[in-house]
């Protein structure tokens, strides 16, 4: 089973070693008809063998939800915690005080003392995110419902539901940041500049990222001014790697479910310390899984596959950081 459950978290990555992807699939798909007995399952051999199938399946779910949100965005900014039930639930924030130094005699302890903050500590709210699916049985037994496809079919409106409140609660923190981190209007690359320089300033020097989707990046990209290379490597990848001397992060895009207008701005940059983790995501417990595969539990002879489990995402900042939005 563990060797089957790797198998398949693996094959959700794109990262099968010992075979190329379709013949890991192969491998997947013969070891539960050796599960199953038979390559042609009908409700019975099903029945028998739900437990085995579905403990493999459920392990690959719960293990390739979180990956499904492992983006470079995701690597850089997210601090995310899978705890079991009764873990500590608690984040530390560091203090970032910055002393001052002043003009001094060199004779005499009268200094002024300042006194240095402890942080804070802080936890993540979760809460119950739930998803569920049903088909026809009859058109799974016939081979025109891909099973395991159909219950990842739930890790994907998992990984969509938390990118969209990690992309909500960052964008939140915005409201709070002084005027000199914001700007709005036409793109201007003075403007960039200076708020890169804030937020250097800010966090003591600290490198810079400058974040944002393809479109927005796009605005960093005038072709007069880029040499031969730069010009080969817009080409090849769609996206510069640095703008002076400021590395570049694409969020990927994405649609709101069932629709086809973009779940993230495109008129935005991001331009944030290198060092830091504001995003806090946490998954608490282990997921609680139903499943009804035989066709006969249910009136209509569906099957069906629901899943809960408990998430909090939360965004806290002790790090400044800037917003470029285009009018």
């Amino acid at each position: 089973m563990n060797e089957l459950v790797k198998l398949g978290v693996d094959l959700y990555k794109k990262q099968v070693q010992d075979y190329s992807q379709a013949q890991g699939n192969d491998v997947m798909r013969k070891a539960f008809i050796e599960i199953l007995g038979t390559d042609k399952p009908d409700y019975r051999q099903f029945r028998k063998h739900k437990v085995e199938v579905f403990e493999i399946i459920e392990e690959v779910l719960a293990q390739t939800i979180t990956d499904g949100m492992a983006t470079p965005f995701f690597d850089q900014f997210v601090e995310y915690r899978d705890l079991d039930l009764g873990d500590s639930n608690e984040f530390y924030v560091e203090d970032r005080t910055m002393l001052t130094v002043a003009r001094h005699s060199g004779n005499h302890w009268n200094i002024r003392r300042q006194k240095l903050n402890i942080g804070d500590t802080f936890t993540v709210q979760t809460e119950a995110m739930s998803a569920a699916v049903y088909a026809d049985f009859k058109r799974f037994l016939a081979g025109r419902i891909d099973w395991d496809q159909f219950v990842a079919k739930v890790g994907q409106a998992f990984v969509q539901e938390l990118n969209d409140r990690i992309h909500v609660e960052f964008m939140n923190t915005i409201n709070y940041l002084p005027a000199e981190f914001k700007e709005t209007g036409s793109f201007n690359e003075d403007s960039l500049r200076a708020i890169v320089e804030h937020v250097q300033a800010a966090n003591q020097g600290s490198q810079v990222v400058i974040a944002g989707t393809k479109s927005a990046l796009a605005k960093l990209s005038k072709v007069e001014t880029l040499s031969d290379g730069m010009k080969d490597q817009l080409n090849r990848s769609g996206l510069l790697q640095a703008w002076e001397g400021n590395a570049l992060l694409p969020i990927p895009q994405s649609h709101k479910p069932n629709t086809f207008e973009f779940a993230i701005d495109n008129d935005r940059l991001l331009v944030l310390p290198a060092n830091a983790k504001p995003i806090k995501v946490v998954k608490e417990g282990m997921p609680l899984v139903k499943e009804v595969s035989d066709g006969l539990a249910n009136q209509d002879m569906s099957m069906e596959y629901k899943f809960i489990a408990q998430y909090g995402v939360a965004t806290v900042f002790n790090l400044l950081f800037g917003q470029y939005k285009f009018s």
